[in-house]
């Protein structure tokens, strides 16, 4: 169990994100909320490869739309991995399917084919700190037009245990994390928007874990400042599938 200390600490982190980002709404009247709950699974096929499939539905009521995202299964190849050893590199790659519908004007259909690099410094006191590199190309349909758009996003993470000694990451635990992800538009070669994130999860069990995750968004158009202009509120289930050596599910994927 947590000590009284830890449960203040999670409760610190909460409390610090539900004022900053209604202070923010506060000042201004154009600031976005989206609400995602999502689901995501993965079943490894061996040591090397991992299969994962992320789902999410997205309610954004102040853009006026609701959006549903599947993957076809993705995969995920370790190259290096031999013996429970040289997993710090990973080769990721899948296709996401999205359903737009758009309140006032006509709904849209996206299709975004993802490849990716994810690497991880090795573990300190077993914390992750890991990089993760994605190409997309996004292309969506609408109203018989075709728009495109290529990207590149990179995150760098920090996840951190909140158990100590061999209960980190053991079923019955909490976790935290903290990443900051650019994205840059290869259309119009400039940086498009930046998040923020911030997670706390609770391992239900070997191969379950719940998640409760903020955005905090910046973006501007070409030549323009980023500004402050909207929050993600997210709960992502991530599970398992009963194959393997239960490998912990820290396949972590999002739009």
């Amino acid at each position: 169990m947590l000590r009284r200390s830890k449960y203040l600490y999670l409760a610190n982190i909460l409390l610090v994100i539900v004022v900053f980002s209604t202070h923010a709404a506060a000042q201004d009247n154009n600031i976005w909320d989206e609400y995602r709950p999502s689901v995501i699974s993965a079943m490894p096929i061996n040591e090397k490869w991992i299969l994962f499939q992320y789902n999410v539905l997205i309610y954004a009521p102040e853009k006026k739309l609701t959006t549903i995202g599947v993957t076809l299964p993705g995969i995920t190849y370790r190259p290096l991995a031999k013996n429970g050893k040289g997993t710090w590199l990973e080769l990721w790659a899948g296709t996401l399917f999205a359903w737009t519908d758009n309140y006032h004007t006509t709904n849209s259909f996206e299709v975004r084919p993802v490849a990716g690099v994810r690497t991880f410094v090795p573990r300190i006191r077993k914390v992750n700190i890991i990089n993760f590199g994605r190409y997309e190309y996004r292309k969506f349909y609408q109203d018989n037009q075709t728009t495109e758009q290529p990207r590149f996003r990179d995150r760098v993470s920090i996840e951190i245990p909140l158990a100590k000694g061999d209960k980190r990451w053991a079923p019955g635990t909490y976790y935290t994390a903290a990443d900051v992800e650019p994205f840059w538009r290869l259309d119009d070669k400039f940086l498009e928007k930046v998040r923020l994130r911030g997670t706390v999860g609770y391992i239900v069990r070997r191969r379950l874990a719940l998640e409760f995750i903020y955005h905090a968004e910046w973006a501007g158009s070409k030549g323009k400042p980023k500004n402050y202009v909207g929050n993600i509120w997210r709960v992502s289930i991530k599970f398992l599938f009963p194959r393997g050596k239960g490998i912990f599910p820290r396949i972590d994927i999002d739009d």
